[in-house]
């Protein structure tokens, strides 16, 4: 019910409806802030600003270049809110005693139209100074007279204005290099927005990022939305860009290492609770590959992924996981897309990883695709497009990176395959190009060391030669001296 008051003639009005008082707020709020942005010269207008009459300082302007504005007739109240301006009239009345135009040359700005604006902000009230601007260049060439005319209600309008406005890059340097050619000493908003990290008493920026890159990281390996995996993905590429700090590249490894290593442990809880055919989230376990494959794509694109390749050869306990149960395993096809990464990486160099890391990849992870591939259950393994292609370039990573190893280290790797993969039906992975590969090298070494001992042998036999000859040669010498001897 709508309350009512007593009028004069000694009825009551009720006053306006509910319904109507709702319309008057809602028009009141679309019609927008009770503080409307104004014109400078129209607010100054509005507090005496240009009230002729009552005028007692004529103010001559001089731009740079051409000639003198139009005198301003001013008032000494609203001047000497100006610690210029106070200095100056005080000493021109106490010499002359009286008011006497005031001429003022411009040296660091050179549109006279913006003294022009500042000396009308000497009749604003403070509290809607900052209402005047029209952007943060208009603020920043106010800021600059400002400041050479000590109007200092004037600088904090215009530095609480900077602060609150939205800046773009070059608004951000513009601010910065004003604040810092004109010595202020700006307000603590403004200075903790410019030095970013200022406000922050105790965390580096450093620090700072590695929190923030982590709780990034974190929604992203729990299912986030894409729109979080791009903004992580930017935060990364900008952290390792050649303006941005070493110390930020760090961070990214860091992160994301520590990131795959807990990521790598929940995805073998849930492999245990498969493996022992316990209740195991299917869900979390997608999401565990999702992230997995994109902290790998992650480490690739950022040529970080070194560690990350002696990490999976390490990995003896989830290898074990993967052929405890095979049948229907949820990790299979994010494990085949990981191993081909590594291996193409490795293949075309852009991972080097050492011998040790090489070797313990392939006879930790061999006759993990092996099983998998031909005992898994997976009948159409191969078959279509997709998993055709994935089983290819299996086979040949594999190989490749094989073929980098020493002989010895080969040997190891095809006793592993013949053992587990001849053996199966399917016989996958199929690596008998680089067996064939590893075989002629070896008939290759028979050949050399049998030429290299026929070679030795034949020295051998001639140095005998040699030596029996000089031996007759000597025996003979010696024989012809007896008889020499003899005859005498």
């Amino acid at each position: 019910m709508s309350p009512s008051w007593p009028c004069d003639d000694g009825a009551s009005w009720r006053g306006p409806s509910a319904r109507a008082r709702k319309r008057a707020r809602q028009a009141r709020w679309s019609a927008g802030p009770a503080v409307a942005v104004q014109s400078c010269k129209a607010m100054a207008l509005a507090h005496g600003y240009g009230d002729e009459q009552k005028a007692d300082v004529i103010l001559t302007l001089k731009p740079l270049e051409g000639p003198p504005l139009p005198p301003l007739l001013l008032h000494s109240y609203a001047l000497r809110q100006s610690e210029f301006f106070e200095a100056r009239l005080s000493e021109r009345w106490a010499s002359e005693g009286g008011a006497k135009p005031l001429e003022i040359t411009l040296d660091k700005c050179g549109d006279a139209n913006t003294y022009v604006r500042c000396i009308q902000l000497l009749y604003v009230p403070d509290r809607v100074k900052h209402n005047s601007f029209a952007n943060v260049q208009d603020a920043l060439g106010i800021l600059e007279v400002a400041a050479e005319l000590l109007f200092h209600n004037c600088v904090s309008a215009c530095m609480r204005y900077l602060e609150a406005v939205p800046w773009t890059a070059e608004n951000e340097a513009a601010v910065k290099a004003c604040v810092s050619n004109l010595h202020l000493q700006a307000s603590p908003d403004l200075a903790a927005r410019m030095r970013i990290f200022d406000s922050y008493s105790i965390s580096r920026p450093v620090d700072v990022m590695k929190d923030v890159l982590g709780e990034l990281l974190s929604l992203v390996t729990n299912g986030a939305p894409s729109k979080a995996r791009d903004i992580t993905e930017r935060v990364l590429l900008a952290n390792v860009q050649p303006c941005s700090s070493s110390a930020f590249a760090a961070v990214n490894e860091v992160s994301l290492f520590n990131v795959l290593h807990g990521n790598l442990e929940q995805l073998k809880i849930q492999l245990r609770k498969f493996v022992n055919f316990f209740s195991w989230n299917a869900h979390q376990v997608t999401i565990a590959c999702s992230a997995l494959r994109w902290l790998f794509d992650e480490l690739f694109a950022l040529q970080i992924a070194d560690v990350a390749v002696r990490m999976l050869s390490e990995e003896q306990e989830l290898a074990q996981l993967m052929v405890s149960r095979i049948y229907q395993n949820p990790f299979t096809e994010t494990l085949f897309h990981i191993l081909v990464s590594i291996l193409q990486a490795l293949q075309r160099g852009e991972v080097l990883s050492p011998r040790p890391v090489r070797l313990a990849l392939i006879t930790t992870w061999l006759p993990v695709v092996a099983k998998l591939g031909n005992d898994g259950g997976l009948d159409n393994f191969g078959k279509d497009t997709v998993t055709a292609q994935l089983h290819t370039s299996l086979e040949d990573g594999l190989g490749a990176v094989v073929e980098t190893l020493p002989m010895a280290d080969q040997e190891m790797i095809f006793k592993i395959w013949i053992a587990v993969c001849l053996k199966c039906r399917k016989a996958w992975p199929d690596l008998s190009e680089a067996f064939d590969s590893w075989c002629s090298k070896l008939r290759l070494a028979q050949r050399e060391s049998e030429v290299h001992m026929i070679q030795e042998a034949s020295a051998k036999s001639s140095e005998a030669n040699c030596a029996s000859i000089v031996r007759r040669d000597h025996e003979t010498n010696n024989n012809v001296d007896l008889h020499d001897g003899g005859d005498l």
